[in-house]
């Protein structure tokens, strides 16, 4: 039976879990794609490997032996190293690397075409969208070696993988793409171009190859540059956005500010406005090829518990760490410096050198998290989750559960087992919730091998219950039948109360009555 179902929570919206769909960066990672010769810092490879496995591409077995020993001097076990014999002329895996689509029996590993980096004007520039926009690109030293060499990484990765090949016929660069994990995708309009193709015929494709059925597209923000979208913004869950800031004084500044609002006018797979945090950008000493080069706080890697951010040594490390920590509550938030002969850049940082690698197997859940916004009472807030356990389709799961506490409590979380209702939806409501509170929760799944995942992956959600509780008239913290006799005193004497407008129709009267006593005898 096919697992993907409608998920509502707290609205009649329904949104439906496509059934093939490119994987997002927050899902279970088995670990990260680097390259050898390294383009990033060796404290970095050391805590990519530290929990996870680290696929390094090498070209030859003496580049091979030369990571081996390096890995061994940095006390790497390299039972969690897996090396991919390949040719390679950059670092830059997120660009040439694998993106990879999922579904019910069905597992492929995204073959793209790549051809380095064509930069483009943007910004104010107004220009009409036409080949003559797209310069050559990045510089090639010598002229000897070209970025053709990364375009059989993928095929090579996959083979040694034993996982299937599908090709897709579009320059596809990975720094320039963001997807939600639900048929959604993000780039900015140097992606279309690049390839030579009107709007429509690229949103075609990506529907028919990649099961992208929404795909949005931004003007360029930049003056000139690749314009790649991971060094402006950073999807970190399905519907919470970080937004790069730059100084007003900066010629992009309008242009950046631009493509920030265009997230607010958007809605998520659950047809609810992002939730948008900004993460302040100032200069840097970038590359020489850089124009209005910022710190690239956005181009950071979610691998499972952990975010790593790129770091500049300035003042501003700090505020996005912070920025990180409050969009991403709960998670191991570590910043990197670069101290390499490749520094990060403004156009170029810690994202763009490493590329995630996904669990064929992943168990995923999915959820409509509860927002402050939209809770009505304190009382009974209803949680429904959709889990679908990739690796065995047809088989119940051992358990799904909400574990929650007051924010102000150092825990325990407690316990509520979720309860299968059809086709793998799983419901359960909280306990009733003291007024004015700040509420922490997470949801598990764990299958009958033992495997679990959490949601969100790492840390926890976090809402506030209202300042009031519906229904409790006389605010003692508890509804009963006092609640009923003062409510009908509050329409006796023409009065208002919030605590007594249950259907938050702003009129007290019997229906309202008929919601309290409903409340009281369930």
């Amino acid at each position: 039976m096919k697992k993907y179902f409608l998920i509502f929570v707290l609205s009649l919206l329904f949104s439906q879990i496509p059934e093939k769909r490119i994987i997002a960066e927050w899902e279970p990672a088995l670990g990260t794609m680097i390259r050898w010769p390294l383009g990033i810092p060796q404290e970095l490879v050391i805590e990519l490997a530290r929990d996870d496995i680290i696929y390094v591409l090498v070209e030859t077995n003496n580049q091979q032996n030369q990571a081996v020993n390096n890995f061994t001097n940095w006390d790497i076990n390299l039972n969690n190293v897996v090396f991919i014999n390949t040719d390679t002329y950059s670092h830059w895996t997120r660009d040439h690397g694998p993106q990879f689509v999922i579904g019910e029996d069905y597992w492929k590993v995204v073959n793209q075409q790549f051809n380095g980096y064509p930069e483009e004007n943007g910004c104010d520039q107004n220009l009409t969208i036409t080949d003559n926009n797209l310069s050559i690109g990045r510089p090639l030293p010598y002229g000897i070696r070209g970025w053709e060499e990364d375009d059989n990484t993928n095929i090579d990765f996959a083979n040694q993988m034993n996982w299937d090949i599908q090709n897709l016929s579009l320059y596809f660069t990975g720094g320039n793409f963001m997807t939600d994990g639900y048929g959604t995708g993000f780039s900015t309009e140097l992606m279309v171009n690049e390839n030579n193709l009107s709007n429509n015929e690229f949103q075609q494709i990506v529907r028919d190859e990649l099961y992208l059925l929404n795909y949005h597209i931004f003007d360029n923000p930049n003056v000139l540059s690749i314009q790649h979208i991971d060094c402006l913004a950073k999807l970190v869950d399905s519907e919470t956005i970080i937004i790069k800031q730059v100084s007003e004084s900066s010629p992009e500044y309008d242009c950046i500010e631009n493509f920030a609002q265009s997230f607010y006018e958007l809605n998520t797979f659950y047809g609810r406005p992002f939730n948008i945090h900004r993460i302040y950008c100032p200069e840097i000493n970038g590359g020489w090829w850089e124009i209005n080069s910022v710190a690239a706080y956005t181009n950071s890697l979610i691998l499972n518990n952990k975010v790593l951010v790129p770091q500049y040594g300035m003042i501003a490390d700090a505020n996005a760490l912070s920025v990180y920590e409050e969009a991403m509550p709960g998670y191991e938030v570590i910043g990197f410096n670069n101290n390499t002969g490749n520094p990060w850049y403004g156009e170029d940082a810690l994202h763009c050198r490493t590329m995630g690698i996904f669990d064929p197997n992943m168990i995923h859940i999915a959820h409509k998290s509860i927002r402050t916004e939209e809770i009505v009472s304190n009382t009974s807030i209803p949680v429904e989750v959709n889990v679908v356990d990739y690796g065995d389709f047809n088989t119940d799961l051992e358990s799904v559960v909400l574990h929650w506490k007051y924010s102000a409590e150092d825990g325990p979380f407690g316990e509520i087992a979720l309860e299968l209702q059809v086709d793998n939806v799983y419901r359960g409501t909280f306990p009733s919730l003291n007024s004015n509170s700040s509420i922490e929760y997470f949801i598990t799944a764990v299958n009958l091998q033992g495997n679990s995942v959490a949601h969100p992956n790492a840390g926890w959600h976090i809402f506030n219950t209202l300042e009031f509780m519906l229904g409790d008239v006389n605010t003692d913290n508890s509804i009963n039948i006092q609640d009923i006799v003062l409510l009908i005193n509050i329409i006796l004497n023409n009065e208002y109360n919030n605590s007594a407008d249950l259907n938050s129709d702003n009129t007290i009267d019997i229906l309202d009555v008929v919601q309290l006593v409903n409340m009281i005898l369930s």
